[in-house]
């Protein structure tokens, strides 16, 4: 008697494919929610910044506020000091305490003080307020930067830093209509309502819905660890062998000084040279830019038109820049972008034809921003995790010293009767500037 083995069955060229893994769709969608939230931070952040330039004009007609072109560049400037503080102090706790936490007590201090701007009833009341509205919009930044960047899908870490700081053009494009379509009717005090009525809304949705640090993420600050119980090989302690007792702690040096130990220092201080040269480019035109076309003689409406189409050559280049990034890396694209924004700007300070000077204000936009943010992804490509957020705060902190200067440069300029052509051969410089401390940093990766 013989047994029949039965050979299995040939697989029915019907049968249904695996089910698709839930974890990866709401992994896919956490992502889209964290970085959909950070660029919503960061686009209300963008209106109260660049709302100072767009209202300037009216400002200026104010007789009862009295302000002068270079009060209104000290003014204009405070907002950017602010910054450097928020920046320096909030990168580091972000590191220590949580990116969601900084996120949120930066956004309700720059809400509430955009408050104070759009009430102050002194030129230096209105000054006070803003210093202190920059404090929380420093703080904002590198936390949102480095969150999102924990999240961001491997390969795309240049396209996330794009959208998320895109979300400051974003902005500039948001004030710029607000101004031109009902800026007669609300002033300079409704435009700074307006901004922090929709930082409420915001930030409102950032506390209900947005996340922390990922679990398991190489950037997760670890809010548990204590140098006693923190391996020193771990991406907490910066490396070693041992762990645990007195050695592991001397090793583990704050996050403060590591961004200059192990050779950082050249790098971090080109970082730095380079991040100034271009804010000052950058906000030294969303500061100025609509009152110097005024300088030149185009009436309100049209100098309303060219920081409308900075920002928007600013959202939409940027894109496509940081595309070419994440394929070729961000060292090249970036000091491309600072020499582009340098060439633009020099083309501005001809004037003439209004079609022509339109198209080189968006590739100054372009430039501009796109150099910004492809060197915030530099710069978090080239620390390690556990001292990423430090490294983008104390760039950013220092860096913004540019973007303090960029007003008062505009307003002394202006004041002592050299023209607006003169300053905007100043900002061509500083991006020319950025361009040349690029190429001075070595090549090394984290």
């Amino acid at each position: 008697m013989t047994t029949d083995v039965q050979a299995p069955a040939p697989a029915r060229a019907s049968a249904r494919p695996p089910a698709p893994d839930p974890t990866d769709r709401r992994t896919r969608a956490l992502t889209r929610a964290v970085v959909a939230l950070c660029t919503a931070a960061i686009t209300v952040e963008g209106f109260d910044l660049i709302v100072y330039g767009v209202a300037m004009p009216s400002m200026l007609a104010d007789s009862n506020l009295g302000l002068d072109k270079s009060l209104a560049g000290t003014l204009g400037s405070l907002v950017y000091l602010g910054m450097l503080i928020g920046a320096i102090v909030c990168g580091p706790l972000a590191d220590r305490l949580g990116r969601r936490r900084l996120v949120l007590a930066s956004g309700v201090i720059f809400t509430l003080f955009t408050v104070g701007c759009a009430v102050a009833a002194t030129p230096w009341q209105f000054g006070l307020f803003r210093l202190l509205a920059g404090i929380g919009m420093g703080g904002v930044m590198p936390s949102c930067v480095a969150l999102a960047k924990e999240y961001a899908p491997r390969g795309r870490s240049a396209l996330v830093a794009t959208i998320v700081l895109a979300g400051v053009p974003v902005g500039g494009v948001l004030a710029a209509l607000t101004a031109a379509v009902w800026g007669d009717s609300l002033g300079w005090r409704g435009l700074f309502g307006v901004g922090a009525a929709l930082s409420t809304l915001v930030f409102a949705g950032v506390y209900t819905l947005l996340p922390d640090s990922r679990p398991g993420a190489a950037d997760a600050p670890d809010l548990r660890a204590t140098p006693s119980t923190v391996s020193v090989g771990s991406p907490e302690s910066g490396g070693g062998l041992a762990s645990g007792g007195p050695t592991a702690e001397a090793k583990n040096p704050s996050p403060a000084r590591s961004v200059l130990s192990d050779g950082r220092t050249r790098t971090t201080v080109l970082f730095v040279v380079a991040n100034f040269a271009v804010l000052l480019a950058w906000y030294g035109l969303n500061t100025w830019l609509t009152q110097l076309m005024r300088e030149m003689d185009y009436p309100l409406g049209s100098a309303l038109q060219f920081t409308l189409v900075l920002n928007l050559g600013a959202v939409i280049g940027s894109f496509a820049i940081a595309a070419v990034a994440d394929r070729i890396g961000p060292r090249f694209v970036t000091i491309g972008s600072a020499l582009l924004s340098a060439v633009a700007v020099v083309g501005l300070s001809l004037g003439g034809n209004t079609v022509v000077v339109l198209c080189l204000t968006a590739l100054a936009g372009v430039g501009a921003h796109s150099s910004l943010t492809v060197l915030n992804d530099w710069v978090a490509s080239s620390y390690p995790a556990s001292i990423r957020a430090t490294a983008l705060g104390y760039v950013s902190g220092f860096g913004r010293a540019g973007a303090i200067v960029a007003p008062l440069l505009g307003g002394w300029i202006l004041t002592a009767s050299l023209g607006p052509t003169t300053v905007f051969y100043v900002f061509a410089a500083a991006a020319a500037l950025s361009a040349a401390a690029l190429l001075a940093i070595p090549h090394r990766r984290a």
